[in-house]
């Protein structure tokens, strides 16, 4: 007989979802110094500066991504294609309850290894890797030793399960397939690439679903929010397109159309009034400098110094360094702090190249204390081109299907930082670009 064990005796209300019930393993992780951190990491960095309500952090997204990745996959294991039965494990068997173990658990590691302020200065300060890579090194750690232990000897895995690495599964499903290629270089499973998919999926992702109905709600701006409760209603797992039923995807039926279109206009605008929002954006500016500069090298010497520091503890040092001239940092610490004498940060020409730029750092003199840029590649089209399933289970690509999704394509923003000093001067430079 296969034992439930993940029966949910206790819960917390969640400013979005309402009540988000969970069970004695997921409190253990949840009450662990490692997830008590996010209470202390805001979720859209220093953006609290220009949106006040912007105070929202990672251990409520971590919340809101378990929850939603719950439903998530409740529903494309209970809607299922003929064509798909045999790919996906039913409701109530020993696969069902592993997994959704496993996703639930992965969604509550999936953010742990975040940097104080998110992804401020995240690029800068742990490279290509990002946060995944210490995602991993705290999921292995001695910190979470405990859980993972009591877990693998609880009943239901002993007796049904044993063939399965648990601890390997939530790592994989964290961090998701692309990050586990380039950090670990094993590969995923066609299944195991569905399940990761619902919680890092770059479109119907939880992870995604989440930030973008939390920062909305928090900072007022209600561009971001959208009908995830249809979408979610619509998943399903798809034969690909093109290689019908040797390869399966997540993707929707054809009445969760609307609500896909939904979705990239909330991130589209999201992008436009949020996360590239110019004020945001160089305060953002500052305090990745000052990070940079300052920041404690002691931090990356282990997982114990790691999550030892927090969003409180840099707001300290930035208070303290923006007092002090002398202090390394000082001039980032002060526009942050006392909001005086901050950069510009200016949205470039689509058609403007780094060349450019430097061409008019050298006219005018200009020194890395000055003038600083940044360049993003751009989104490929294709991490947009789900399938859907359309009446008589004809499959067909969603470009085929929406001419909205491919006109809302997601747009590379380049940016350049300019001291007040010479702000006026680029800003005529940028004017007779055009010209």
């Amino acid at each position: 007989m296969v034992k439930d064990f993940l029966y949910s005796d206790k819960k917390i209300y969640d400013s979005v979802h309402g009540f988000i019930p969970f069970d004695e393993f997921e409190k253990e992780l949840i009450d662990t110094f490692a997830f008590q951190r996010l209470h202390y990491i805001h979720q859209l960095g220093i953006a609290y500066l220009v949106y006040p309500g912007a105070t929202h952090t990672r251990f409520e997204h971590s919340l809101g991504v378990m929850h939603l990745a719950t439903l998530m996959f409740a529903k494309i294991c209970k809607s299922v294609r003929p064509d798909v039965f045999h790919f996906v494990p039913r409701k109530g068997s020993a696969d069902y309850l592993y997994w959704k173990r496993v996703i639930r658990m992965a969604s509550l590691c999936h953010d742990l290894g975040h940097l104080p302020f998110s992804h401020v200065a995240e690029k800068v300060l742990l490279g290509s890797a990002g946060h995944e890579k210490w995602t991993l090194k705290i999921i292995d750690s001695p910190q979470l030793k405990p859980i993972w232990d009591k877990l693998k000897g609880s009943p239901a895995y002993l007796e049904d399960l044993a063939e399965r690495n648990i601890i390997e599964d939530i790592k994989k499903i964290a961090i998701g397939e692309t990050k586990w290629k380039e950090l670990v270089g094993t590969p995923f499973s066609p299944w195991e690439r569905i399940v990761s998919e619902i919680i890092t999926g770059d479109f119907f992702g939880a992870d995604r679903i989440d930030y973008l109905l939390r920062d909305a709600k928090s900072t007022g701006v209600a561009y971001g929010l959208f009908d995830y409760h249809q979408l979610i209603e619509t998943l399903r797992i798809l034969p690909s397109p093109e290689r019908g039923g040797d390869e399966f995807l997540l993707g929707i039926d054809e009445n969760g159309l609307e609500s896909c279109e939904a979705l990239l206009l909330a991130r589209h605008f999201m992008h436009r009034r949020i996360y590239q929002y110019s004020s945001v954006k160089a305060y953002n500016f500052h305090l990745r400098r000052y990070m940079l500069a300052v920041y404690f090298k002691k931090m990356f010497d282990s997982v114990e110094d790691y999550i030892s520091v927090s969003d409180t503890d840099v707001i300290s040092a930035l208070t303290k360094a923006a007092k002090d001239p002398k202090a390394p940092g000082h001039i980032d610490a002060h526009c942050v702090i006392c909001r005086q004498h901050r950069f510009r940060a200016i949205a470039l020409p689509d058609d403007l190249e780094q060349k450019h730029l430097l061409e008019f750092k050298i006219s005018h003199k200009l020194t890395d204390a000055d003038i600083e840029w940044e360049f993003q590649e751009e989104q490929a089209l294709d991490k947009l081109n789900f399938p859907v399933s359309k009446r008589h289970m004809v499959i067909k690509k969603a470009k085929e299907c929406s001419d909205l999704l491919l006109r809302v394509a997601a747009k590379k923003f380049n940016w350049v930082y300019i001291s007040p000093a010479f702000d006026m001067q680029l800003v005529r430079f940028l004017e007779k670009w055009h010209v």
